[in-house]
């Protein structure tokens, strides 16, 4: 009886090679799936651009290229064309015009600018030619333009005189309206001499520069003495008026040469009816 128990339990083992048990699978198989799975996952995930990249690359490339080609192009160009206006005889500068100029004659100008004739143009340096000029003190601006293909224009502003200074006997320094000295001269010119003027002699001379100008204090009577001669001159008096002196600005005293005559208007306020007053005298 024994031995039959054992046979039936040896009949009911199973044998896993040729037996299926619903419901479950061989675990090798299952595990060998799923790496299967990942790998495909995986191989999803990895990108496999090397060929739309390597077009790309070589696109940017040539880009590169063509550019550095248009711009060397570009340079070569400019450069020849430099050469061409700088070498051409068709540019070498034959005449230099000067305009606006009253006082100083053009000679003198062009003399100043220190531009050469017979030089191609486009070699003419126009920021030293101004710089050149200005240093005359009759010049308030320059301007330097060139007309091709040979000609160079010079446009001048210049200072107009407008009173005299007497700073020693006989000499007179000539100012513009703004107080700048133009020059020194031994001529008795037919314009108003400031009195009173408190700007040193040496200040008066010092016209080398063309910076030379009275002091500040002598500005800002000026400015009153500007005042007083539109006026006098709007009541066509201003031609009588000789001196003006303006040792003391509430007092200021206008001499009349030619009538013999010395009028006191006080500080230059109220200067219509003083200046109408004069003209009735």
């Amino acid at each position: 009886m024994k031995q039959k128990k054992k046979k039936k339990v040896t009949n009911n083992k199973f044998n896993f090679d040729d037996d299926y048990i619903i419901g479950f699978s061989n675990s090798s198989e299952q595990t060998k799936g799923k790496k299967k799975t990942n790998n495909k996952k995986r191989e999803k995930k990895v990108p496999t651009n090397n060929k739309t990249q390597r077009p790309k690359m070589n696109e940017k490339k040539n880009k590169a290229k063509g550019v550095t080609v248009k711009i060397i192009l570009i340079i070569i160009l400019f450069v020849g064309a430099g050469c061409f206006l700088c070498l051409s005889p068709m540019f070498r500068l034959e005449k230099i015009v000067v305009e606006n100029n009253e006082v100083i004659p053009a000679d003198t100008i062009s003399s100043l600018s220190k531009i050469e004739l017979y030089k191609n143009i486009f070699l003419v340096d126009k920021k030293k030619a101004i710089k050149n000029i200005e240093k005359n003190s009759y010049i308030n601006s320059v301007k330097v333009s060139r007309q091709l293909p040979n000609t160079v224009k010079i446009t001048v502003e210049e200072r107009k005189e407008k009173y005299l200074v007497e700073f020693a006997e006989g000499k007179y320094a000539i100012i513009d309206g703004q107080g700048y000295i133009l020059a020194i001269t031994n001529e008795l010119k037919e314009l108003p001499i400031l009195v009173g003027v408190k700007t040193s002699t040496e200040d008066l001379i010092n016209i080398k520069n063309n910076k030379a100008r009275l002091w500040d204090e002598d500005l800002r009577k000026l400015n009153v003495v500007a005042n007083i001669m539109e006026t006098a001159k709007n009541y066509e008096v201003g031609s009588i008026i000789t001196k003006i002196d303006i040792a003391n600005t509430s007092n200021i005293k206008l001499v009349l040469e030619s009538e013999q005559k010395t009028v006191y208007i006080g500080a230059g306020n109220e200067l219509n009816s003083k200046i109408q007053f004069l003209k009735e005298i």
